[in-house]
């Protein structure tokens, strides 16, 4: 959090809910997700202003893989908890931080390290 006398830049990530019935990009099984809003904003007096960076992230509960949620599914699901995710919609984040992804053994690992701790091949 950066903060001068009243005002500041925050991240926030917000629990939306969860669904069942995904297929699973990673492992391909049937599976249920949790879905989180997550987005950067600037504030006055702690009061959201401005904000920006909004993802939509959905964490499956088969294999605990993260992906980003497409934009438009995710603010369609934000306002209808029945919306259907399909597997066309999920797609593996390209940062996420703390981790990077190992695309050789499919795993995430912390973003310190520059080869892979499970299978040793180059980040």
């Amino acid at each position: 959090m950066f903060f001068i006398a009243f005002f500041g830049i925050q991240d926030k990530d917000k629990y939306i809910g969860s669904t069942n019935n995904v297929t699973c990009p990673e492992c391909g099984e049937l599976a249920g997700c949790e879905i989180h809003k997550q987005n950067r904003y600037f504030h006055v007096f702690f009061i959201p202003v401005y904000r920006w960076n909004v993802r939509y992230i959905a964490k499956t509960s088969c294999c605990g893989c993260a992906y980003e949620l497409d934009r438009t599914v995710g603010r369609e699901f934000e306002k209808n908890p029945d919306t259907e995710i399909k597997k066309e919609n999920l797609r593996r984040p390209e940062s996420c931080l703390p981790f990077k992804f190992c695309a050789n053994c499919r795993v995430d690992v912390p973003a310190e390290f520059k080869y892979c701790p499970y299978c040793g091949i180059k980040l």
